[in-house]
């Protein structure tokens, strides 16, 4: 999909509508396009591809049960007005399929972010609501960018200026894709920023890296989770290869992954076998 030289974008991230890092983004898109933002009233970090649609919760955080009547497939998401736009009592998804279908004119391009916190490696598209904004934009028909920033070991209080150089690459993106025929070969970029303290050292195109670890203990009766991938990142060693997204971030380059929206299917004859055996 080619897009237009003067593009209509949909900002939207999953840390809330106030985030400091959605501010970055939006004074820096606002330079190269008509920024519209629909982003979720609070923080929705790591919902995954969640949507409210059906469901009964309401803001306090109440009843998640499903109420889908057979005649109705229809559900109100609901919203307040906001200085930069739309804030909705919804997820990041939800805020993707509002803002790309419900709004006029319908945006050339959906941009989330920018994420407090990189979001690396093919584990976090399932799990992270910024990549999960893109990639249902992406599904939509919509090229799609997630904009994350690096900030393991930074302490200080986030302002917009410490996402300034997050929000002058993807205004860069955004700006350059157009007759280039880009997203005609992808269909949205994980894109993840060093950390404001850290000195530019150029991009790398990556892939996700598909290293995971996490580990799980029972201790005096309480169960806990450790995240080793976040601790070898703390400890600058990781297993990953050079051609990995977290590589690329912990040389302190700007990591962009360009990326199909996941559909694999596996259909090699020892495969089928397996099945014909079972089945």
């Amino acid at each position: 999909m080619e897009l237009d030289s003067d593009p209509h974008i949909l900002l939207t991230n999953d840390d809330g509508i106030d985030a400091p890092g959605l501010r970055a983004l939006h004074d820096a898109l606002s330079a190269v396009g008509e920024v519209t933002v629909v982003a979720p009233d609070r923080n929705r970090s790591a919902v995954g591809r969640s949507l409210s649609y059906g469901r009964t919760n309401s803001s306090d955080g109440g009843d998640l049960s499903l109420d889908l009547e057979a005649d109705s497939f229809t559900s109100l998401v609901p919203h307040t007005d906001h200085d930069l736009g739309y804030a909705v009592d919804g997820t990041p998804c939800d805020c993707a399929i509002v803002g790309a279908k419900g709004l006029e004119p319908a945006p050339d391009i959906v941009v989330s972010g920018c994420n407090d916190g990189a979001n690396l490696g093919a584990y976090v598209f399932s799990r992270s609501g910024t990549v999960s904004a893109a990639m249902e934009a992406a599904f939509l028909g919509t090229p799609s960018i997630a904009v994350s920033m690096d900030t393991l070991g930074y302490d200080d209080d986030l302002e917009p200026a410490d996402f300034e150089r997050a929000g002058e690459i993807a205004a860069d993106l955004v700006a350059g894709a157009p007759g280039t025929g880009l997203f005609d070969r992808v269909d949205y970029l994980n894109v993840n920023v060093p950390g404001p303290k850290a000195e530019p050292n150029g991009f790398a195109i990556t892939r996700p890296t598909e290293v995971y670890e996490m580990d799980a203990a029972f201790e005096d009766g309480r169960f806990q989770l450790t995240n080793r991938l976040w601790q070898q990142m703390s400890n600058r060693d990781i297993p990953d290869d050079e051609d990995t997204d977290r590589h690329a971030v912990l040389e302190e380059a700007v990591s962009i992954s360009p990326l199909r929206v996941p559909y694999e299917v596996v259909d090699t004859e020892p495969v089928r076998t397996v099945f014909d055996r079972i089945l």
